[in-house]
């Protein structure tokens, strides 16, 4: 049983996946040939939509093995949110060493996801036997595909990313 949403005026499945702790892992499978134009009309109201519109549904998933990451320097933007001496020769640090002559030269943040056959840390729960009135939906993650790791409590996105070739 997972959250799923087929949104059939975008020719989008939407599959939510437990994650870790508060988290889940959120996934954007386009139908074939229409990974273009998702990701032209993807923003924050419609991941609003999908989310709200998923429901319990038996999903076969099948799943890759995949791994992705990225760096990014954080320095440009905590300078615009207005952190500016801490990169100036008049930085101040003396709560956190001894040294005078510090200043903050770069601040880089790096963010991976790693998901293989041990799948991810899933909550305990009960097992209760239920009669299959219809078969299961099966979602083979087999081409590109989005993926979003949201936190329920804060519903903000703290990971996302594409993956291209879920067969490489």
């Amino acid at each position: 049983m997972y959250k799923f949403h087929y949104d059939r005026n975008n020719f989008t499945s939407i599959i939510m996946v437990p994650y870790k702790g508060n988290t889940s892992m959120l996934i954007v499978l386009p139908d074939e040939g229409k990974m273009q134009e998702l990701e032209k009309n993807i923003n924050k109201d419609r991941l609003k939509y999908w989310c709200d519109r998923l429901s319990y549904s038996y999903v076969d998933l099948f799943m890759p093995k995949f791994s992705i990451s990225s760096s990014f320097s954080l320095a440009d933007t905590l300078r615009e949110m207005g952190i500016v001496s801490a990169f100036s020769d008049t930085a101040d640090f003396s709560g956190i060493s001894e040294e005078t002559q510090l200043k903050t030269s770069k601040v880089l943040h790096k963010a991976v996801l790693k998901v293989d056959e041990k799948g991810t840390d899933a909550a305990a729960a009960t097992t209760v036997e239920i009669v299959l009135t219809s078969m299961p939906l099966t979602l083979k993650l087999n081409r590109p595909f989005l993926v979003f790791i949201v936190d329920h409590s804060t519903k903000s996105i703290l990971f996302m990313g594409k993956i291209t070739d879920p067969t490489a």
